[in-house]
């Protein structure tokens, strides 16, 4: 769906919604530019443990701090909790959704405490929400709730949710990797050299600028990352492809970087020479009034976690891999282990025609034309446990 946002407004926050990942901050500047796309009253990121019914708050803006410890104290009484974990990455919800997929009539939710005690007197009609991480039981969202004042959640909002989600989810999983504030206190060659994790900065081309110990120590001992001929790169063409797309977008447009460079798996060998996965997200620096302070030239921060640290499940390493949407993912995911479109549109709870028009992208892509290449690219995601040694016993 074509959104009618102004490109300037939106690019504005998703440039606010990267620099907060520098400075926590500014999160509620970004958060606040994020309502007001939609005629949101109040914006957070949140953590949910459906094992014991707690919200754990991150970030916000709107509301006093009353109406947010008010929250914590009514979230047990939320009627949404059974459903929370049906939901994966990159997956957008609103009121009405939840109420179809709990069971509930829209009288049986205005008649929990929750609303009664919550929402109703703070003046708030309904949830806008995304999620950007998935562990377990728990489950990190991106919520924007609407006032009583306004229609309720509509396309022209989902819309808004979808092009912010990717970024919010980008900015998330990197401040979650490290202090990111330090970059910004701290001479930056100190800071990235305390790392654990291997970060390499790089020029629109995905020339390495700088590299912090762990990755030169990635470089020299061939892998998971590569120094080729001065570019970065992976063992794996369609990651070292993945890496410089999404490098490419960070410097001319990085309100175009979906969710392709979130994630990219880079398989390595640990020292028992057994193929462990290493991760890598590329995070854009060349907007913002933050990011281009960091590195002279810098287009792009490709942060890589540690060996075996990290393995996401196939539709995040295919988005990751090919741009896909979350939705374009479990469509590939579903539709190579041999299920026709009928099959897919009823495991994923979509319409056939919206089936048809995801394969037709995941098509496009992936540069595949049938359901046997996509069984194949679904296939290489996983290697064997085991690798030969270089000698090749």
């Amino acid at each position: 769906m074509k959104v009618d946002v102004d490109p300037e407004q939106l690019s504005g926050v998703i440039g606010k919604i990267y620099d907060s990942a520098l400075d926590p901050a500014l999160w509620p500047e970004a958060l606040e530019g994020a309502c007001a796309l939609i005629g949101g009253a109040l914006g957070y990121i949140a953590l949910f443990d459906q094992r014991n019914r707690h919200m754990r708050l991150l970030c916000q803006w709107g509301g006093d701090a009353h109406m947010m410890r008010s929250y914590a104290a009514l979230i047990p009484h939320m009627p949404f909790w059974e459903i929370m974990t049906e939901y994966q990455i990159g997956q957008i919800t609103n009121t009405v959704d939840m109420l179809k997929r709990s069971g509930l009539t829209e009288d049986e939710m205005l008649d929990t405490k929750f609303f009664r005690e919550w929402a109703q007197p703070n003046g708030l009609r309904d949830v806008l929400a995304g999620i950007v991480v998935k562990v377990n039981e728990r489950v990190a969202s991106f919520n924007l709730h609407t006032p009583l004042t306004r229609d309720a959640v509509g396309p022209r909002d989902v819309a808004v949710m979808a092009l912010l989600l990717p970024h919010v989810r980008r900015a998330v999983t990197i401040a979650d990797m490290l202090d990111m504030k330090s970059l910004v206190n701290e001479a930056l060659e100190t800071t990235l050299n305390a790392l654990a994790s291997a970060v390499v900065l790089v020029d629109a081309t995905g020339s390495i600028l700088q590299a912090n110990w762990a990755a030169q120590t990635m470089f020299s001992m061939g892998g998971p990352i590569l120094s080729l001929h001065g570019k970065l790169g992976t063992h794996r063409a369609d990651a070292t492809h993945a890496l410089r797309a999404a490098i490419v977008r960070a410097a001319d447009d990085e309100s175009m970087l979906g969710y392709g460079g979130i994630g990219v798996p880079i398989p390595g060998l640990d020292q028992n020479m057994v193929i462990v996965p290493s991760v890598a997200h590329v995070f854009p620096l060349k907007s913002g009034n933050l990011r281009p302070g960091l590195a002279l030239g810098a287009a792009a921060a490709v942060f890589v976690t540690p060996p075996g640290e990290n393995t996401p499940p196939p539709f995040e390493t295919l988005a990751a891999l090919y741009d896909l949407t979350p939705t374009e993912a479990r469509v590939m995911v579903e539709i190579a282990s041999g299920k026709n479109r009928a099959a897919t549109a009823e495991a994923l709870g979509i319409a056939d025609s919206t089936v048809k028009t995801h394969l037709a992208h995941v098509f496009e892509k992936t540069r595949t034309s049938e359901q046997a290449e996509l069984a194949k690219l679904v296939a290489n995601l996983t290697p064997p446990v085991i690798a030969h040694d270089r000698r090749g016993r």
